[in-house]
């Protein structure tokens, strides 16, 4: 069985488990702080590459690492996962469990390019908007990217919308070459 499809029956497995215990956001915090650690420490990837190490140490040391960022269903699956490369399976079961929360509660992922960094309520007010727009619960992370001039840029799942200055301009330029 490919990695992708035993990553994608174990995120399953995991979802399941967590709504039976109504812990799907901690659940996904957890696999979110693994993948984290699997990015930027080398001695994590190479403890939890270790085959001297059995699964269940491996499940232990992790819960004991990480203490309460750590759910327990994330850590009981670390000492059930059987051959499994941990390095490449957790980011993926990471992902896969993130379009499943998603789906469930109705969640869309949007990113804003901003040309400054927007105040708190202007933040809130830009959220409301977008979830009645979209009839879905957004969560929204602002990028400041000073390029955009003014105006503001979403990524709303894989569609981009561009509102921005530096857009208008491309494309009256675009216009004023094909006339």
């Amino acid at each position: 069985m490919k990695l992708d499809q035993r990553a994608k029956q174990y995120s399953e497995a995991l979802f399941n488990v967590a709504v039976k215990s109504q812990s799907e956001i901690d659940a996904k915090d957890s696999l979110a702080n693994l993948c984290n650690a699997i990015r930027s420490s080398a001695e994590f990837r190479s403890f939890l590459l270790s085959k001297r190490v059995s699964n269940i140490d491996k499940a232990k040391a992790t819960k004991e690492a990480f203490g309460d960022k750590c759910h327990e269903i994330i850590s009981e699956f670390i000492a059930l996962s059987n051959n499994d490369n941990l390095v490449k399976i957790i980011p993926l079961v990471s992902k896969h469990y993130n379009r499943m929360l998603a789906d469930k509660k109705n969640i869309v992922n949007v990113i804003a390019d901003v040309t400054i960094d927007l105040a708190e309520d202007k933040k809130a007010q830009l959220k409301t908007l977008l979830d009645q727009a979209l009839n879905k619960n957004t969560e929204i992370s602002f990028k400041v990217d000073p390029d955009l001039i003014g105006g503001i840029r979403l990524r709303v799942g894989n569609e981009l919308v561009d509102a921005s200055i530096v857009n208008h301009l491309k494309n009256m330029r675009q216009e004023m070459l094909d006339a």
